[in-house]
């Protein structure tokens, strides 16, 4: 039997069936299939790992008394007998006035909590409110529909009870509707973004809300992690200082994905106890998960297939099935790729749809509802789609690469099998070193639990930024606390504010500037703005401010669903794209060159084996040119240069620089290898006999052009450069077939390795997201006076002091990455120690241990 072969129930009819035969279907479909997919060759080869979770029935309990009989009758009528235990366990926590985090998998109805405990708050106190904050627009779209239908149910069954109003507070609200909300809203839903720019420093509009606020709901917790995060732990400092104006004291409920610390991220946002919810009781169909490597296409040089080629093939024979799927990519470029490839086959182009960020917010809707309603069997998306809208029951995922953490592996798979339904997860590897390491290491995402979120409400630069926008929305008065922060830990922030003339000091109490709005100036997120995307004076879709020149400058291909337009105009100022339509035969590639200048040196001192840097820095990304690459080969057509403004941000940063006589030690122990490489002076001679011997065409794709000569067995295994040259060593590639061939045989500098342990630790120390921070290293910078330096700078314009205190524990972050390599097994390197190995690469381990040692006395004073 082939895939292709396989003939089950349409996705569509599924609703018909009763939810014993779904399910029993379901199973045997999806079973046909992965023994169809074993059974053909093409991708049986390409399978290296496999894991099987059994089914898992529900655990339910009964409803905890204190629910009042309304709402458990609701709940009954919309076919919910029982509770999970986690729902059951969650509520009773709640009646019993706990705040609450719930975490556990995607569709094991976490939402039910807060639904069933601000219903029964409204049959108890109609005048009761709530809060309700999302991370996006379209989770609290999607919730607040799920919420209106039940309130109309309850409220259509209780005819005593008043009307229950829910309603959307965000930048799309109506200004008529804003009013209406602010002074009758029960539910309201909303994002922190808009709580801190519109709802919090207009409070006292909001006096009747606030005044009967009894829940807050923060669904997603575990993106509050970070940068993000240490702002909306203040923005939660403000939002309780102003309820406790009006007596109140909301309870939190949070939601979240399976974290490994749930409870200490809520607990750290609100500064309150928070139990913890984590014994999941819905049920759970069979799992299946699959890992494939892309084959080897060119043995002699490693080089694999694209995993883009490959998952697309898996997508178009799971399209001649009706199992309903999400094919999770990791760019937005490849999103549109993959629709491209797919649609072509008019057998299958009605099946597919696209859905990423840059799409207008009705496009997205209509995917969302599509899916939901059985209408289509495929939808490429980026992670757009990882949060828990709801998207109906699917039966596939698959992934477009590893995601870049386990959390968001298993988000994105679980969105597959709701309700104890069976369900598949296929992971095509790409062809970057993390991914091959999994290839190798597939444990590493089974067996390993889930990365912790960090956040630092008190890092200095965002506390003063928060608490200049709670002065402006109400007086500070000396003595108050700051949440748990006394007022002699915030007089230094209060005294500074004052020296800079953002606030004033009368009498026993700080006051914000009249007419002045800080929260305007303050971004949570450090979003940028959006540019609109026309064609013929039409809307077409969006671009933020940080892709805007990577993706849509001067004669870029712009991809949307299917459809290919040139970018005719790109107008900064105006924050427009103009399009126009064209048929071609490629797409087009940036190409970005980053450099990191010193602006102004703020501390410098000497330590073991060369120094440490803090100061300001400004990081330039310029967009130097664009490459047009054939669909599907990725055949190098032609390059163009562009001149584009560079992006310019002045931000802080740490480094250390290696002294010469470090270096020079590192050398002589042959442990040093960001030197040159010297292939003689006949190299170039060398590489035209080769271009000629290989008739002037890339040996791997056949690409003419400019043609680079590739060592198959890299140049620093030979001792004899001369036998290293041999022509049978020797091979003309194009640009983008070395650069695959290098991954594959990769030999990592010690210096980047290094720098890939440190840049991996030091969000431990500052307690931030990965994101929140650069990393950099370079073997001659102008930061130190052309030596060998890694940067770690904060990736947010201005910095918020994260560079500044790592330098100051410039010590225990060396020792930390010392621990980290001696008490890691693996070999060369592995992504928990200096990085990845490439498949058939070198890696850098004991040539970063070199590093280290020099940097620590005391390690190289025993060795």
């Amino acid at each position: 039997m082939t895939v292709t072969a396989i003939m089950i129930v349409r996705y569509k009819d599924k609703k018909d069936l009763g939810k014993k035969e779904e399910v029993k279907q379901q199973k045997q479909q999806i079973e046909d299939f992965i023994r169809a997919f074993k059974q053909e060759k093409r991708f049986a080869s390409t399978i290296v790992a496999e894991n099987t979770e059994p089914a898992k029935a529900a655990q339910t309990d009964f409803y905890p008394e204190g629910l009042l009989p309304p709402v458990q009758n609701l709940l009954q009528r919309m076919g919910i007998e029982k509770p999970y235990i986690h729902q059951a366990e969650a509520i009773k926590a709640l009646l019993a006035g706990k705040n609450v985090v719930v975490s556990a998998g995607v569709a094991s109805g976490k939402s039910l909590v807060y639904q069933a405990v601000i219903l029964n708050s409204l049959v108890q106190n109609p005048q009761s409110r709530a809060l309700l904050l999302f991370p996006t627009k379209a989770l609290a779209q999607d919730q607040a529909q799920k919420m209106q239908m039940l309130c109309k149910e309850l409220n259509k069954q209780n005819p005593a009870l008043p009307a229950i109003v829910n309603g959307i507070y965000d930048g799309d609200t109506a200004t008529d509707l804003r009013g209406k909300l602010r002074k009758q809203a029960n539910i309201l839903f909303t994002n922190p973004d808009m709580l801190h720019l519109g709802i919090l420093p207009n409070h006292t509009l909001w006096s009747a809300f606030f005044s009967r606020l009894a829940y807050v709901i923060i669904d997603e917790v575990h993106i509050y992690r970070g940068v993000f995060g240490s702002h909306t732990a203040n923005l939660f400092r403000r939002l309780k200082r102003i309820t406790a104006v009006y007596g109140i004291k909301p309870q939190f409920i949070f939601t979240s994905a399976t974290l490994a610390n749930a409870r200490e991220l809520a607990e750290t946002l609100i500064e309150e106890p928070v139990v913890l919810i984590d014994k999941d009781g819905s049920p759970k169909g069979e799992r299946h998960f699959y890992i494939c490597n892309p084959p080897v296409i060119e043995p002699a040089l490693g080089i694999r297939r694209s995993s883009t080629q490959e998952i697309s093939s898996i997508a178009k024979s799971l399209l001649q099935t009706n199992l309903q799927a999400l094919l999770f990519t990791g760019s937005r470029r490849s999103v549109e790729l993959i629709f491209r490839y797919l649609t072509a086959d008019q057998k299958i182009a009605d099946k597919v749809r696209s859905y990423r960020s840059g799409y207008l917010a009705e496009e997205r809707r209509k995917v969302e509802r599509d899916l939901r309603e059985g209408e289509i069997g495929l939808v490429i998306s980026t992670n757009a789609l990882e949060l828990g809208i709801d998207i109906g029951g699917l039966d596939a995922i698959l992934l477009n690469g590893y995601p870049g953490t386990i959390c968001a592996t298993r988000q994105q798979a679980g969105r597959a099998g709701r309700k104890g339904n069976p369900s598949l997860c296929i992971l095509e590897a790409s062809g970057n070193p993390l991914d091959q390491y999994i290839c190798q290491h597939p444990e590493y995402i089974f067996a390993n639990n889930p990365e912790q979120a960090l956040l630092d409400p008190n890092n200095s630069e965002i506390l003063r930024l928060q608490l200049l926008c709670a002065i402006s929305e109400m007086a500070f008065k000396e003595g108050e606390n700051f949440g748990a922060l006394s007022f002699a830990e915030i007089q230094g922030h209060l005294f500074a504010l004052l020296d800079e003339g953002l606030i004033r000091h009368i009498g026993n109490r700080y006051i914000g500037i009249s007419g002045k709005y800080p929260a305007g100036d303050v971004s949570l997120r450090n979003a940028g703005n959006q540019f609109q995307i026309l064609a013929d004076d039409e809307l077409v879709g969006w671009v933020d401010s940080g892709s805007v020149k990577w993706m849509t400058h001067p004669n870029a291909i712009y991809l949307h669903q299917g459809e290919t337009w040139v970018v005719k105009e790109l107008s900064i100022e105006q924050k427009k794209v103009i399009l126009e339509p064209v048929q071609v035969n490629y797409y087009t590639q940036a190409t970005q060159f980053t450099e990191i200048a010193l602006n102004d040196l703020w501390r410098l001192e000497n330590v073991t084996g060369g120094r440490k840097h803090f100061g300001e820095v400004t990081v330039t990304r310029t967009i130097t040119g664009f490459k047009r690459l054939r669909f599907w080969t990725m055949e190098v057509l032609d390059q163009e240069e562009l001149d584009l403004p560079p992006e310019i941000m002045q931000t802080q940063a740490y480094w250390i620089s290696l002294a010469e006589e470090t270096v020079e030690r590192i050398r002589n122990q042959g442990l040093w290898n960001n030197d040159s490489n010297d292939y003689g002076h006949k190299w170039e001679e060398i590489c035209e006999q080769i271009r000629q011997r290989d008739n002037y065409h890339c040996r791997n794709c056949g690409a003419t052009g400019d043609l680079e000569v590739h060592h198959i067995i890299p140049f620093r295994r030979f001792e004899d450069p001369a036998e290293a040259n041999e022509p049978d060593n020797l091979v003309a590639l194009c640009p983008r077939c070395h650069r695959l061939a290098e991954t594959r045989v990769h030999i990592q500098s010690g210096l980047a390795a290094l720098a890939y342990l440190l840049g991996n630790l030091a969000p431990f120390f500052v307690m931030c997201a990965p994101q929140d921070l650069g990393v950099h290293s370079e073997d001659k910078s102008p930061l130190a006076l052309g030596n060998p330096v890694i940067v770690i700078y904060d990736n947010v314009p201005g910095g918020i002091g994260l560079s500044r205190k790592l330098y100051e524990l410039h010590n225990q972050l060396l020792y930390a990455g010392m621990d980290r390599i001696k008490g890691c097994a693996c070999e060369n390197g592995c992504p928990a120690c200096v990085g990845p190995v490439a498949e058939n690469g070198i890696g850098a381990k004991e040539e970063a241990m070199a590093i280290l040692k020099e940097l620590i006395e005391e390690v190289r004073i025993e060795n």
